[in-house]
Protein backbone atom coordinates (compact mmCIF):
# COMPACT_ATOMS: atom_id res chain seq x y z
CA UNK A 1 0.00 0.00 0.00
CA UNK A 2 0.93 3.41 -0.88
CA UNK A 3 1.25 5.81 2.04
CA UNK A 4 -0.49 9.05 0.56
CA UNK A 5 0.38 12.25 3.03
CA UNK A 6 -1.82 15.18 2.41
CA UNK A 7 -4.26 17.91 3.70
CA UNK A 8 -8.09 17.45 3.85
CA UNK A 9 -10.88 20.83 3.54
CA UNK A 10 -9.23 24.09 2.34
CA UNK A 11 -10.83 26.65 0.78
CA UNK A 12 -10.06 29.00 -2.23
CA UNK A 13 -10.71 31.97 -4.47
CA UNK A 14 -13.78 29.93 -5.27
CA UNK A 15 -15.44 30.59 -1.55
CA UNK A 16 -14.08 32.75 0.48
CA UNK A 17 -10.67 31.51 0.51
CA UNK A 18 -7.76 33.70 0.15
CA UNK A 19 -5.64 32.04 -3.04
CA UNK A 20 -5.97 30.20 -6.15
CA UNK A 21 -5.30 27.19 -7.06
CA UNK A 22 -2.21 27.53 -8.88
CA UNK A 23 -1.02 29.44 -5.21
CA UNK A 24 -2.57 26.07 -2.87
CA UNK A 25 -0.36 23.45 -4.96
CA UNK A 26 3.10 25.20 -5.34
CA UNK A 27 2.26 26.02 -1.91
CA UNK A 28 1.43 22.19 -1.31
CA UNK A 29 4.59 21.22 -3.66
CA UNK A 30 7.00 23.49 -1.20
CA UNK A 31 5.07 21.58 1.75
CA UNK A 32 6.14 18.27 0.56
CA UNK A 33 2.72 16.90 0.97
CA UNK A 34 1.10 14.50 -1.86
CA UNK A 35 -2.31 15.59 -2.22
CA UNK A 36 -4.95 17.84 -0.96
CA UNK A 37 -9.00 17.88 -0.70
CA UNK A 38 -10.55 21.10 -1.77
CA UNK A 39 -14.14 21.61 -0.19
CA UNK A 40 -15.07 25.31 -1.22
CA UNK A 41 -18.71 26.03 0.25
CA UNK A 42 -21.36 24.77 -1.89
CA UNK A 43 -19.16 24.55 -5.01
CA UNK A 44 -18.04 22.19 -7.49
CA UNK A 45 -16.39 24.70 -9.99
CA UNK A 46 -13.25 23.45 -9.56
CA UNK A 47 -13.85 20.41 -10.88
CA UNK A 48 -16.00 21.36 -13.77
CA UNK A 49 -12.68 23.90 -14.38
CA UNK A 50 -10.70 21.03 -14.30
CA UNK A 51 -8.74 21.11 -11.43
CA UNK A 52 -9.17 17.70 -10.01
CA UNK A 53 -6.03 15.24 -10.60
CA UNK A 54 -2.63 16.01 -10.31
CA UNK A 55 -0.56 19.48 -10.32
CA UNK A 56 2.26 20.95 -9.93
CA UNK A 57 3.46 16.90 -7.98
CA UNK A 58 0.67 16.90 -6.12
CA UNK A 59 -3.01 15.43 -6.24
CA UNK A 60 -5.90 17.80 -6.17
CA UNK A 61 -9.34 16.73 -4.88
CA UNK A 62 -11.99 18.60 -5.04
CA UNK A 63 -14.92 18.06 -2.54
CA UNK A 64 -17.11 20.15 -0.79
CA UNK A 65 -18.49 22.18 2.28
CA UNK A 66 -22.44 21.88 2.25
CA UNK A 67 -23.92 24.65 3.91
CA UNK A 68 -27.42 23.02 5.60
CA UNK A 69 -30.17 24.20 6.99
CA UNK A 70 -30.01 25.88 10.95
CA UNK A 71 -26.02 25.21 11.72
CA UNK A 72 -24.88 22.06 10.39
CA UNK A 73 -22.08 21.50 8.10
CA UNK A 74 -20.97 18.42 5.83
CA UNK A 75 -17.90 17.86 3.67
CA UNK A 76 -18.81 15.85 0.91
CA UNK A 77 -16.16 13.54 -0.90
CA UNK A 78 -16.97 12.45 -4.44
CA UNK A 79 -20.17 14.01 -5.18
CA UNK A 80 -21.64 15.06 -8.27
CA UNK A 81 -24.36 17.83 -7.52
CA UNK A 82 -23.60 20.20 -4.40
CA UNK A 83 -25.26 23.37 -5.57
CA UNK A 84 -29.02 22.41 -5.46
CA UNK A 85 -28.12 21.34 -1.56
CA UNK A 86 -27.67 24.16 0.17
CA UNK A 87 -29.71 25.35 3.19
CA UNK A 88 -31.17 22.08 2.78
CA UNK A 89 -32.43 20.20 6.04
CA UNK A 90 -29.43 17.85 6.94
CA UNK A 91 -31.55 14.57 6.29
CA UNK A 92 -32.23 16.11 2.77
CA UNK A 93 -28.47 16.78 2.18
CA UNK A 94 -27.35 13.09 3.40
CA UNK A 95 -30.34 11.37 1.45
CA UNK A 96 -28.79 12.56 -1.36
CA UNK A 97 -25.72 12.69 -1.09
CA UNK A 98 -25.63 8.88 -0.77
CA UNK A 99 -27.53 8.82 -4.58
CA UNK A 100 -24.89 10.26 -5.62
CA UNK A 101 -22.74 7.70 -3.92
CA UNK A 102 -20.86 10.55 -1.85
CA UNK A 103 -18.90 10.29 1.45
CA UNK A 104 -20.46 12.66 3.98
CA UNK A 105 -18.08 13.64 6.76
CA UNK A 106 -19.24 15.68 10.04
CA UNK A 107 -17.90 19.00 9.67
CA UNK A 108 -15.53 20.44 12.27
CA UNK A 109 -18.06 18.60 15.02
CA UNK A 110 -16.53 21.45 17.66
CA UNK A 111 -16.38 24.79 16.37
CA UNK A 112 -14.47 27.70 17.85
CA UNK A 113 -16.20 30.12 19.66
CA UNK A 114 -15.44 33.43 19.67
CA UNK A 115 -16.92 36.14 21.54
CA UNK A 116 -18.69 33.18 22.77
CA UNK A 117 -20.54 32.04 20.22
CA UNK A 118 -19.55 28.64 18.06
CA UNK A 119 -18.71 29.50 14.61
CA UNK A 120 -20.79 27.24 13.12
CA UNK A 121 -22.08 24.05 14.43
CA UNK A 122 -24.31 20.70 14.18
CA UNK A 123 -25.08 18.65 16.78
CA UNK A 124 -23.73 15.61 18.17
CA UNK A 125 -26.67 13.99 18.00
CA UNK A 126 -26.13 14.99 14.25
CA UNK A 127 -24.06 12.01 13.75
CA UNK A 128 -26.90 9.87 14.59
CA UNK A 129 -28.98 10.45 11.28
CA UNK A 130 -28.08 8.05 8.82
CA UNK A 131 -25.84 8.41 6.13
CA UNK A 132 -22.51 9.91 7.58
CA UNK A 133 -19.61 7.76 6.67
CA UNK A 134 -17.49 10.04 9.20
CA UNK A 135 -16.10 12.67 10.91
CA UNK A 136 -13.48 15.03 11.14
CA UNK A 137 -12.41 14.34 14.21
CA UNK A 138 -9.47 17.01 14.74
CA UNK A 139 -10.25 20.10 12.74
CA UNK A 140 -6.55 22.16 13.66
CA UNK A 141 -8.51 26.09 13.11
CA UNK A 142 -11.20 25.41 15.14
CA UNK A 143 -8.64 23.98 17.92
CA UNK A 144 -6.50 26.80 17.65
CA UNK A 145 -9.42 29.13 17.40
CA UNK A 146 -10.94 28.57 20.01
CA UNK A 147 -11.88 31.35 22.37
CA UNK A 148 -9.87 33.92 20.36
CA UNK A 149 -11.23 37.16 20.24
CA UNK A 150 -10.30 39.98 17.47
CA UNK A 151 -8.25 42.30 19.63
CA UNK A 152 -5.82 39.25 19.84
CA UNK A 153 -5.53 38.36 16.80
CA UNK A 154 -1.90 39.95 16.30
CA UNK A 155 -0.66 38.03 18.95
CA UNK A 156 -2.43 34.61 17.80
CA UNK A 157 -0.47 35.21 14.50
CA UNK A 158 2.96 34.99 16.50
CA UNK A 159 2.01 32.42 19.02
CA UNK A 160 -0.92 30.14 17.49
CA UNK A 161 1.30 27.14 18.02
CA UNK A 162 0.84 27.53 21.78
CA UNK A 163 -2.81 27.13 21.43
CA UNK A 164 -3.19 23.51 19.80
CA UNK A 165 -4.90 21.29 22.03
CA UNK A 166 -5.99 18.28 19.52
CA UNK A 167 -9.42 16.91 18.84
CA UNK A 168 -11.99 18.28 21.43
CA UNK A 169 -12.65 15.16 24.39
CA UNK A 170 -16.16 14.80 23.37
CA UNK A 171 -15.43 14.48 19.85
CA UNK A 172 -13.63 11.62 20.37
CA UNK A 173 -15.95 9.92 23.02
CA UNK A 174 -18.96 10.66 20.71
CA UNK A 175 -16.84 8.69 18.27
CA UNK A 176 -15.85 6.10 19.95
CA UNK A 177 -19.48 5.39 20.82
CA UNK A 178 -20.32 5.27 17.48
CA UNK A 179 -18.07 2.94 16.67
CA UNK A 180 -19.59 0.28 18.76
CA UNK A 181 -22.24 0.28 16.41
CA UNK A 182 -20.71 1.01 12.59
CA UNK A 183 -17.70 1.88 11.14
CA UNK A 184 -17.29 5.31 11.03
CA UNK A 185 -13.93 6.68 9.59
CA UNK A 186 -11.66 10.07 11.19
CA UNK A 187 -9.77 12.56 9.28
CA UNK A 188 -8.12 15.27 10.44
CA UNK A 189 -9.18 18.55 9.01
CA UNK A 190 -7.51 22.34 8.43
CA UNK A 191 -10.71 24.35 7.24
CA UNK A 192 -8.10 26.68 6.19
CA UNK A 193 -9.03 29.71 4.31
CA UNK A 194 -5.82 31.64 4.53
CA UNK A 195 -7.90 34.76 5.80
CA UNK A 196 -5.85 37.77 4.29
CA UNK A 197 -4.90 40.56 6.98
CA UNK A 198 -4.47 43.68 4.95
CA UNK A 199 -3.88 46.00 7.09
CA UNK A 200 -1.48 43.75 9.06
CA UNK A 201 0.29 42.99 5.76
CA UNK A 202 -0.47 38.85 6.68
CA UNK A 203 -2.79 35.77 6.40
CA UNK A 204 -4.13 33.95 9.36
CA UNK A 205 -2.21 30.63 8.29
CA UNK A 206 -0.85 30.80 5.08
CA UNK A 207 -1.82 27.80 3.36
CA UNK A 208 2.11 26.70 3.46
CA UNK A 209 2.46 26.71 6.96
CA UNK A 210 -1.26 24.76 7.15
CA UNK A 211 0.19 22.19 4.87
CA UNK A 212 2.86 21.43 6.99
CA UNK A 213 0.65 20.66 10.42
CA UNK A 214 -2.26 18.88 10.61
CA UNK A 215 -2.20 15.76 8.16
CA UNK A 216 -4.15 13.02 6.97
CA UNK A 217 -1.89 9.80 6.12
CA UNK A 218 -3.57 7.56 3.89
CA UNK A 219 -3.05 3.83 3.06
CA UNK A 220 -3.90 3.41 -1.03
CA UNK A 221 -4.01 0.25 -3.08
CA UNK A 222 -2.67 0.94 -6.75
CA UNK A 223 -1.41 3.85 -6.23
CA UNK A 224 -0.45 5.21 -9.92
CA UNK A 225 0.34 8.92 -10.49
CA UNK A 226 -2.42 9.27 -12.22
CA UNK A 227 -5.91 11.24 -12.71
CA UNK A 228 -7.58 7.88 -11.06
CA UNK A 229 -5.65 8.20 -7.88
CA UNK A 230 -8.39 10.37 -6.72
CA UNK A 231 -11.05 8.36 -6.79
CA UNK A 232 -8.37 5.45 -5.03
CA UNK A 233 -7.47 8.36 -2.14
CA UNK A 234 -11.20 8.84 -1.45
CA UNK A 235 -12.19 5.42 -1.23
CA UNK A 236 -9.06 4.53 1.05
CA UNK A 237 -10.92 7.52 2.98
CA UNK A 238 -14.14 6.43 3.10
CA UNK A 239 -12.97 2.88 4.28
CA UNK A 240 -11.07 4.92 7.57
CA UNK A 241 -7.63 3.45 6.17
CA UNK A 242 -5.86 6.44 7.21
CA UNK A 243 -4.75 7.89 10.34
CA UNK A 244 -4.32 11.66 11.52
CA UNK A 245 -1.25 13.29 12.54
CA UNK A 246 0.37 16.32 14.00
CA UNK A 247 3.33 16.65 11.61
CA UNK A 248 4.00 19.64 13.00
CA UNK A 249 5.77 17.82 15.78
CA UNK A 250 7.40 14.99 14.09
CA UNK A 251 6.69 13.44 10.35
CA UNK A 252 4.51 10.47 11.19
CA UNK A 253 5.08 8.63 8.21
CA UNK A 254 5.41 4.75 8.50
CA UNK A 255 3.31 4.88 11.53
CA UNK A 256 1.28 1.72 11.86
CA UNK A 257 -1.16 0.36 13.40
CA UNK A 258 -2.32 -3.79 12.62
CA UNK A 259 -3.45 -6.54 14.32
CA UNK A 260 -2.58 -9.90 13.26
CA UNK A 261 -4.22 -13.39 14.12
CA UNK A 262 -3.28 -16.95 12.05
CA UNK A 263 -0.70 -15.16 10.42
CA UNK A 264 -3.69 -13.00 8.98
CA UNK A 265 -3.25 -8.94 9.13
CA UNK A 266 -5.82 -6.34 9.33
CA UNK A 267 -5.00 -2.75 8.94
CA UNK A 268 -7.12 0.09 10.01
CA UNK A 269 -10.88 0.67 8.84
CA UNK A 270 -10.93 -2.89 8.65
CA UNK A 271 -14.18 -5.43 10.08
CA UNK A 272 -14.10 -8.76 11.14
CA UNK A 273 -16.04 -10.94 13.52
CA UNK A 274 -13.99 -11.99 16.55
CA UNK A 275 -12.44 -15.12 15.94
CA UNK A 276 -9.89 -15.82 19.51
CA UNK A 277 -6.73 -14.03 20.74
CA UNK A 278 -5.40 -11.50 18.50
CA UNK A 279 -2.13 -9.70 18.54
CA UNK A 280 -2.60 -6.03 18.29
CA UNK A 281 0.57 -3.88 16.60
CA UNK A 282 1.84 -0.33 16.90
CA UNK A 283 4.78 1.00 15.23
CA UNK A 284 5.73 4.39 15.71
CA UNK A 285 8.62 5.61 13.07
CA UNK A 286 9.73 8.14 16.29
CA UNK A 287 10.14 7.12 20.11
CA UNK A 288 6.34 8.21 21.57
CA UNK A 289 4.08 8.03 24.04
CA UNK A 290 1.84 4.86 22.58
CA UNK A 291 -1.50 4.07 23.95
CA UNK A 292 -4.16 1.21 22.49
CA UNK A 293 -7.59 1.78 23.20
CA UNK A 294 -10.37 -0.81 23.34
CA UNK A 295 -14.25 0.49 22.84
CA UNK A 296 -12.36 3.79 23.98
CA UNK A 297 -10.66 2.98 27.29
CA UNK A 298 -6.59 2.16 27.36
CA UNK A 299 -5.67 -1.30 27.77
CA UNK A 300 -2.35 -0.84 26.92
CA UNK A 301 0.79 1.70 26.76
CA UNK A 302 4.57 1.96 25.99
CA UNK A 303 6.98 4.63 25.80
CA UNK A 304 9.44 4.12 22.53
CA UNK A 305 8.38 3.00 19.20
CA UNK A 306 6.77 0.17 19.24
CA UNK A 307 3.64 -1.90 21.66
CA UNK A 308 2.09 -4.93 21.06
CA UNK A 309 -0.88 -6.91 23.04
CA UNK A 310 -2.78 -9.78 22.88
CA UNK A 311 -6.18 -8.91 22.79
CA UNK A 312 -8.02 -11.66 24.64
CA UNK A 313 -11.95 -10.64 23.34
CA UNK A 314 -13.76 -8.24 20.68
CA UNK A 315 -13.59 -4.60 20.89
CA UNK A 316 -13.28 -1.39 18.77
CA UNK A 317 -9.45 -0.91 18.75
CA UNK A 318 -7.42 2.03 17.76
CA UNK A 319 -3.90 3.55 18.49
CA UNK A 320 -3.04 6.98 19.88
CA UNK A 321 0.50 8.39 20.00
CA UNK A 322 1.69 11.46 21.59
CA UNK A 323 5.23 13.53 20.81
CA UNK A 324 7.11 15.18 23.72
CA UNK A 325 3.69 14.96 25.69
CA UNK A 326 2.02 16.44 22.96
CA UNK A 327 -1.11 14.97 21.02
CA UNK A 328 0.40 13.14 17.91
CA UNK A 329 -0.89 10.55 15.83
CA UNK A 330 -5.02 9.34 15.80
CA UNK A 331 -5.54 6.40 13.96
CA UNK A 332 -8.71 4.96 12.67
CA UNK A 333 -9.83 1.88 14.78
CA UNK A 334 -10.06 -2.10 13.62
CA UNK A 335 -13.25 -3.46 14.21
CA UNK A 336 -13.32 -6.75 15.74
CA UNK A 337 -16.55 -7.37 16.39
CA UNK A 338 -18.41 -10.07 18.78
CA UNK A 339 -19.01 -13.12 16.85
CA UNK A 340 -18.66 -17.28 17.01
CA UNK A 341 -14.94 -18.16 17.74
CA UNK A 342 -13.09 -20.85 15.74
CA UNK A 343 -14.44 -24.45 16.32
CA UNK A 344 -17.62 -22.98 17.76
Amino acid sequence: MHEAVGAIHLHSCYSDGSGTLREMTAAAARAGIEFFILTDHDTLRPAADRWQGWHDGVLVVVGAEITCRERSHVVALGATNVETLRCKPLRRVLFDLAGQGAAAFVAHAHPAHILGYPLKAGELLDWEIPGFTGVELWSFMHDICDGLTPWRIPSFLQSWRQRIGGPHPETVAHWDRITQDRTFAAVGSLDNHAIALPVLGNRVLPYEVGFRTLRTHVLCDGWSGTAGDADRLVDAIRRGRCFIALDLEADARGFRFEAERDGHVLRMGEEHPWQGPTVLRVHSPAPAQLALLRDGRRVATADGASLEHRAEGPGVYRAEARFDGRPWVYTNPIYLRPGRADGE
